[in-house]
């Protein structure tokens, strides 16, 4: 029988400044590569050397590169990973979907794909959880990430979820190729912020099994300025939430 794989997406904008600290971490969990694992860097439009630094660890590493030469947003940076991992990959993998700016952490990979192993289709690591750790991250941001996922909780209610926008998450890629199938283009249609909301509520609306473990985000860590308007797109998205609740997400 086939090992699975291990996919670790990671969308990348001007991530120079982080590659440095944040891949000798995938070294730590991936040692002498004795799970099969595959590192895919989707590079948005990079202006600066974050494809030159990621092509530094081709050597130590299974990384590949992937993207366009123009920034287009979070949302072509998810479906592209995901379509990649979906053809690439067979339906016993996982696509692990993570932030590149050194915010989360590869070491919770291992807890993840435990809560995958008891039979969940998505995993999220979850600000909201009891044992979740947030560094550096300021009070109001958190007060607003809270009153916004309460609401989200309200419109749109998914069972075993407290975080609807964290980006860090483990997919089966079955489900994935699944809701390919299902939605064809639409499966992700926003460009921004929204997407990691809209790909968690049509995996729903299909069935998915969803669950959540702490978060151990690092804040603190990040070496690249913040790229997110965290209030105008968090209003953003409360209204596309009231659209959708109307709209049904089919």
């Amino acid at each position: 029988m086939t090992a699975r794989t291990i996919w670790i997406g990671l969308p990348a904008y001007n991530e120079e400044a982080t590659i440095p600290a944040l891949f000798p971490r995938f070294r730590e969990v991936f040692p002498e590569k004795v799970m099969p694992y595959r590192i895919v860097l989707y590079n948005d439009g990079c202006t600066d050397r974050t494809v030159e630094r990621v092509r530094e660890w081709q050597n130590e590493l299974n990384v590949e590169i992937i993207g366009k030469p123009v920034n287009m947003g979070l949302g072509q940076g998810l479906r592209c990973l995901i379509a990649h991992a979906a053809e690439h990959g067979v339906g016993d993998d996982v696509l692990f979907i993570m932030d590149c700016d050194d915010t989360h952490h590869p070491g919770q990979f291992a807890a993840m794909l435990a809560a995958l192993d008891r039979g969940h289709d998505v995993v999220i690591a979850s600000r909201y959880r009891r044992g979740s750790r947030i560094a550096g991250v300021a009070p109001y941001r958190q007060l607003l990430s809270l009153g916004a996922a309460t609401l989200f909780k309200l419109l749109h209610w998914c069972r075993g979820v407290r975080d609807y926008t964290c980006g860090f998450r483990g997919y089966r890629v079955a489900l994935l190729q699944r809701a390919r199938a299902h939605y064809g283009e639409r499966l992700i249609e926003e460009r921004g912020f929204a997407c990691m909301v809209e790909l968690l509520l049509k995996l729903n609306r299909l069935g998915a099994r969803l669950c959540e473990i702490p978060l151990d985000l690092r804040y603190d860590l990040k070496q690249s300025a913040s790229k997110m308007d965290a209030a105008g797109n968090t209003l953003r998205l409360l209204r596309k939430l009231v659209a959708w609740r109307v709209r049904c997400l089919e």
